[in-house]
C-alpha cells in the first residue's frame, strides 16, 4: 500500500518552486497526471516525476500486489486442504 500511495502522490501532487499571485501561493509544476509533458525547464528537471521513473514505481507496486495476492490465495487453499484431509478418514489397523 505504501508503494501505491507513493505512486499516486507522485502522479497527482504539484511540485517545484512556489509562486505568489492574487489567488495565493501555488507550485509552478503540476503532477504528471495533470500535465503529462511540461514545457518549463524546472518541471522537467525533477527525474522522479518523469514517466520512466513513474513506470518503474508502478511496476514495483504491481509486483508487490501480485505477490501479496498469490500468497493470500495460497494460504487459503492450504488451509482448506488441511481441513479436508482429516475429515471422514479413519486410520486402518
Amino acid at each position: 500500500m505504501l508503494i501505491w500511495g507513493c505512486f499516486i502522490f507522485l502522479m497527482v501532487a504539484d511540485y517545484g518552486p512556489e509562486v505568489s499571485s492574487y489567488k495565493g501561493t501555488h507550485a509552478v509544476c503540476q503532477g504528471p497526471l495533470g500535465d503529462p509533458s511540461p514545457q518549463d525547464r524546472v518541471c522537467r528537471s525533477d527525474e522522479l516525476r518523469q514517466w520512466p521513473a513513474l513506470m518503474g514505481i508502478l511496476a514495483l507496486a504491481s509486483l508487490a500486489t501480485v505477490t501479496a495476492a498469490a500468497t493470500t490465495v495460497y494460504a487459503k487453499v492450504l488451509s482448506r486442504l488441511a481441513h479436508n484431509d482429516g475429515a471422514g478418514v479413519r486410520p486402518q489397523g
